[in-house]
């Protein structure tokens, strides 16, 4: 088992049954700041891909689990990671990512909302470029994002 540690006291370590409620807390409230979204109330593709694919959860003894990422292996392609927003900043983000990214072997492709400005800053501040987007408006605008 891989345990990175990082500053600021948080960890990084495989996903675990038991971390399904924190993680959906998360989901949850980091949707909700996107009203342009609407409520966040289906977690079962959420749920699916934790048991499914590939997931790693950044823990800090005193607040547990602060963040959390999926990823589909075969694609490296990513389809959630999500920080706790008392945590942005403090490079839970940057570190799940690479964890995925060292453990694919390979760039990683993800898709961010094209309204978050917030995450796009912070994937480009990464080195994350741009490879694709939608045409469309609010829910299905979105913008496809390759590591380097």
């Amino acid at each position: 088992m891989v345990k990175t540690v990082h500053a600021a006291g948080w960890s990084i370590r495989r996903f675990q049954q038991n971390d399904a409620r924190p993680c959906i807390g998360i989901f949850r409230a980091c949707l909700e700041a996107f009203a342009w979204r609407g409520p966040a109330g289906d977690v079962r593709p959420l749920v699916a891909s934790l048991v499914r694919f590939e997931s790693w959860v950044a823990e800090e003894p005193n607040a547990g689990i602060v963040g959390f990422l999926t990823m589909d292996p075969v694609n490296a392609y990513v389809d959630h990671v999500f920080v706790h927003e008392d945590w942005r900043l403090c490079g839970v983000g940057g570190g799940l990512l690479e964890t995925a990214r060292q453990h694919a072997g390979r760039p990683l492709t993800l898709t961010v909302d094209r309204e978050n400005q917030f995450a796009r800053g912070a994937y480009e501040a990464l080195g994350w470029k741009p490879t694709g987007e939608s045409g469309g408006r609010g829910r299905n605008a979105w913008l496809r994002l390759h590591s380097p």
